[in-house]
């Protein structure tokens, strides 16, 4: 979760005309030279989400995507300790049409409680056994963002829970969080084949470079050093598996004028190191109309979606889009 800031891409006429509606509807994040102005990357629809459905459903603070192939069905975590699940309508050319909302649950401990407002956090999902053709067996993993102490504790952790939002097993504070700082811990999980699950770290932890931050293996098997983009304030906030290596989407927002985008490839060396390439640069002050990106998720092929968290700001958006890297 980033800084609030404010978008200055959209007036707030529009922002706030756009959020009395209750249903999603169908925009675009550039104009169609730039959509065609990325050769890495294929363009499949964007979906501008209302900020609350017609039961008063909030909406924003979306963090994380996770998308069920045995059960057709999107989950998507909120900063604020709500789990949605959605169905998607792709048209018969793979274009992304519609969202229909099924049911949101606050996610809860495995006593069943509520968790509390300053454990409740979430800013990571990654699904497990979603693709295996058995339906019901779905496991969701979410980082949480917090600190961690000196004794292991604080709200930094990953943890289990069913597509109901229950916890199904203990918290996890991996060494990997260590030195993380505040509102820029635990930001990315991704299940890597090799690798299982692998988390990422937003901003730098304690006594690293300025531009580098940490990739490690959630058992704690093995660490990377990921090198940030050179954008100002350049923070990743989201990764998916591409083809044994990783998809990153990063964020760098650079008041008062610019929102830049990235979505990058990372192949993980077993040395440590991380070889980096662009796939797209999406920057506001080139007329991409993007948002805060924060989450993404894998839907097939090479196909993903990606949404951007709105801050719960009626100069923001929530854009769930779709795209196909190439």
């Amino acid at each position: 979760m980033p800084p609030r800031f404010f978008s200055v891409l959209l007036p707030i006429t529009v922002a706030w005309l756009t959020g009395c509606s209750a249903t999603p509807h169908r925009t675009a994040i550039a104009p169609a030279d730039l959509l065609a102005s990325t050769p890495n990357i294929e363009w499949c629809g964007t979906l501008s989400l209302p900020g609350e459905w017609q039961d008063g459903t909030p909406v924003g603070g979306l963090s994380g995507l996770g998308w069920d192939e045995d059960e057709a069905m999107l989950f998507l975590i909120s900063d604020r300790g709500w789990l949605h699940r959605a169905r998607l309508t792709f048209d018969g050319s793979g274009e992304l049409r519609d969202y229909e909302p099924l049911d949101t649950y606050p996610l809860r401990g495995e006593d069943g409680a509520i968790l509390a407002s300053a454990e409740s956090d979430a800013e990571a999902l990654t699904l497990e056994n979603a693709n295996d053709g058995v339906r019901g067996n779905t496991q969701l993993v979410i980082g949480f963002e917090g600190v961690m102490t000196d004794n292991g504790e604080g709200g930094a952790r990953w943890q289990r829970f069913l597509p109901s939002g229950i916890a199904s097993a203990p918290a996890n504070r991996p060494e990997g969080l260590s030195g993380i700082q505040a509102n820029g811990g635990l930001e990315a999980i991704a299940l890597l084949p090799g690798h299982a699950l692998v988390g990422g770290i937003e901003n730098p932890p304690d006594d690293w470079p300025e531009k580098v931050t940490r990739l490690f293996t959630l058992d704690d098997r093995q660490a990377w050093r990921y090198s940030l983009a050179d954008n100002a304030n350049s923070a990743l906030t989201a990764m998916e598996s591409l083809d044994g290596d990783l998809l990153t989407l990063e964020r760098a927002y650079t008041p008062p004028a610019s929102i830049v985008i990235r979505l990058r490839r990372a192949h993980l060396d077993d040395d440590g190191g991380v070889e980096v390439s662009e796939l797209a640069r999406l920057s506001s002050s080139n007329g991409w109309s993007v948002d805060n990106f924060e989450g993404l998720t894998h839907i097939g092929e090479h196909r993903y979606l990606m949404v951007s968290d709105d801050n719960f700001s009626l100069r923001q958006r929530t854009l769930l889009t779709c795209f196909e890297v190439k």
